[in-house]
């Protein structure tokens, strides 16, 4: 472990430190420069994204849904399963039995 009078050393340089420390010139339109170019950065930022509103959000969100409501319709309708079928009938998709090491 340190002694105490180099631990003191350490702590008496590092407040010393402190009185060095002087102002810092500072251009008086070093602050409207800033707020500048900030103003012009999020306005280039909000051009890339203004045409996603939110009501062309909320139009999408409903088209998926309808989309999504209209092709489970389709898909648990009688007339599809029939059409399926007749398909698997026409093309000889029927239950065959295949004989393979893999089963």
């Amino acid at each position: 472990m340190m002694k105490d009078s180099g631990i003191n050393k350490k702590v008496n340089t590092t407040l010393n430190v402190v009185d060095a420390i002087q102002e810092v010139k500072v251009s008086p339109f070093l602050k409207d420069r800033i707020l500048n170019n900030i103003n012009t950065e999020v306005e280039e930022t909000q051009k890339i994204w203004s045409w996603f509103t939110p009501k062309l959000q909320i139009a999408m969100l409903i088209v998926v849904i309808l989309l999504n409501v209209y092709a489970y319709k389709v898909l648990t309708s009688d007339n599809y399963n029939t059409t399926v079928e007749e398909f698997v009938d026409t093309y000889d998709f029927g239950e065959e039995t295949y004989t393979s090491i893999f089963n």
